[in-house]
């Protein structure tokens, strides 16, 4: 039995057991009222490290009421009330008192269930920044020595192991070649401009890594196969059989990598040219198997750093400070989502772009962060699938309204999927599956998604002024022809002159605003707390050898 509380823990708990807004409203001092809350939690963590077996049960549902008022979460400081209020339940999920513990983890998740805003936030922020990983520090795999001269394309090719009569193709910045036959084609891979080549040799030196230990995933990986040419991956093609693609936007040296991939490697599981869109089951399991591969690099502390590119404002990139990169937990308006979401880096095969690897070193929150991408990436691309069934409709109508797309969903598919995303990642993550129920409703998740994906609100980005002072007449005029300006205005405007509104959607959120689907990042926020604290609880309780893969190539 507990000893009754000395007088400070009393008063911690009569101070906590009132809502802060009640107490705002009865002494018209907030600042003091967040203080008294702030010190109260200060003083239980204290408690709880030193003595507690001094605390009454009733702690638990103290801080799981004061997390979980509806009108927490709308004020800033309600963040910091909300993140160490989660921080007390964490260090009592931990002491030996199993009524505590098991009460504490409780509360956890069901405030990550049933709150919103930045009590969600801070709760799931805690959670997020818990270590669950392994002690040791990843590295990312050795570029091969070597190699880095010019090579022939007819070597090239007869390293390969390929035919003289070939199929070309471009892929983006990659060249193609196949013989017809089925069989893996050759890419050859281009650096950017503005990219170290060293890039493209370590993203072969994942490859080769990876493909070591594709029996760690208990699923389908096929990973591509790098060529070398005196003993190094990189290359510097000669006499390519097509202009280079995007010959401009590439590293003037010419430096590439070449490699056999999967004969699916280029196939997307929501692209509407190809004609190769997937039948729902199919679609299912290619979503599933992705967030599981995800999810079991991020336990090995591999993160994969683009799953799709994620912007919350391209036009402005070259002078924000994020580089108009999107940060999904602050919310804010999503940048041409289904742009977004074109060409995924994952597929039947499994994932690709394997120059996005990277070996964690960072804060535990950052890595909750990099969860949060992975989740947002799965969690858009499963609603582009939808868009994908008629691509042509997007956009306003004639007569200025949205388009409705509303009738190309189906809600109870789109559930599953939802299900599926984040039952694969937490058995990659976790190493379980089944054994937590689901830590949202994923059906009301999906209803929120048909409902702002399926329309096209929000079309508009503006040009600002200034932005358009730092081009020149040539990219002012180029920058609007890209986006479906007639010729006959485009001459009209007088550049800098004023903000444009370019029609560049669908985005999901208005220009400068937050995002029109906040039910998305409390969800990402609930996916991505939820594994981490799963997967740090089995370490805890000394399972950490069962709990989750442990892929060596790529971290030793």
């Amino acid at each position: 039995m507990p000893v009754a509380a000395d007088a400070h823990t009393a008063q911690a708990m009569a101070t906590l057991a009132v809502p802060v807004h009640q107490a705002v409203a009865h002494t018209r001092d907030a600042p003091v009222a967040y203080a008294e809350r702030i010190w109260a939690l200060f003083h239980l963590q204290d408690v709880v490290r030193k003595a507690p077996e001094g605390l009454e049960a009733e702690v638990v549902p103290v801080l799981g009421r004061l997390l979980q008022e509806p009108r927490l979460g709308t004020k800033r400081q309600d963040l910091f009330l909300a993140r160490k209020a989660a921080e007390v339940l964490v260090s009592l999920a931990g002491v030996p008192r199993p009524d505590l513990a098991r009460g504490a983890w409780s509360a956890l998740m069901e405030t990550l269930a049933v709150t919103r805003g930045l009590a969600h936030r801070g709760t799931a922020e805690t959670l997020g920044s818990l270590p669950c990983l392994d002690a040791r520090v990843p590295q990312s795999p050795a570029p091969a020595p070597g190699g880095g001269g010019p090579v022939p394309w007819d070597k090239i090719v007869q390293r390969a192991g390929l035919g003289a009569s070939l199929r070309i193709q471009r892929q983006g910045r990659s060249l193609l070649a196949g013989n017809g036959n089925g069989g893996r084609p050759l890419v050859v891979k281009m650096a950017r401009a503005d990219q170290d080549p060293l890039e493209l040799a370590r993203e072969a030196a994942w490859m080769e890594s990876l493909a070591g230990q594709q029996q760690c995933f208990g699923c389908r990986f096929e990973i591509p196969e790098p060529l070398r040419f005196d003993g190094g991956h990189l290359v510097r093609p000669t006499g390519l059989p097509r202009a280079a693609p995007d010959g401009d936007m590439l590293h003037p040296e010419g430096w590439a990598i070449a490699y056999l991939a999967p004969a699916d490697y280029f196939v997307y599981p929501n692209d509407p040219l190809s004609g190769r869109l997937p039948e729902p089951e199919a679609f299912i399991e290619i979503m599933g198997r992705a967030a599981l591969l995800f999810g079991a690099l991020a336990a090995a502390g591999i993160i994969h750093e683009a799953p799709i590119p994620l912007f919350h404002n391209r036009v402005q990139r070259h002078r924000r400070r994020d580089a108009g990169r999107y940060e999904w937990f602050r919310g804010g308006r999503l940048d041409r989502w289904l742009a977004s979401c074109a060409y995924p880096n994952w597929g039947p095969t499994g994932l690709r772009d394997f120059e996005h690897l990277i070996a964690f070193t960072g804060p535990p929150l950052h890595f909750y962060r990099h969860l949060g991408n992975h989740f947002l990436s799965l969690l858009l691309v499963a609603g582009s699938y939808f868009r994908a069934r008629d691509s042509r409709r997007v956009g306003q109508q004639p007569n200025g309204e949205p388009v409705d797309a509303r009738d190309l969903f189906d809600a109870d598919l789109l559930t599953r999927v939802i299900e599926e995303v984040f039952r694969g990642y937490r058995r990659g993550f976790v190493g379980r599956s089944g054994e937590e129920a689901m830590p949202l409703d994923a059906g009301a998740l999906a209803a929120r998604m048909v409902e702002e994906m399926g329309v096209d609100r929000h079309m508009a980005e503006i040009l600002r002024a200034t932005d358009q002072a730092a081009m020149t007449r040539a990219d002012f005029e180029s920058f609007l022809r890209r986006r479906g300006f007639p010729a006959s205005r485009i001459e009209t405007l007088r550049q800098g002159e004023g903000d444009l509104a370019v029609p560049t959607g669908p985005h999901l959120g208005g220009f400068n605003r937050t995002i029109s689907l906040p039910e998305l990042i409390t969800a990402v926020e609930t996916m991505a707390a939820a594994c981490v604290a799963g997967r740090y609880r089995l370490r805890k309780a000394g399972k950490a050898g069962e709990s989750g893969m442990t892929i060596e190539g790529g971290v030793n």
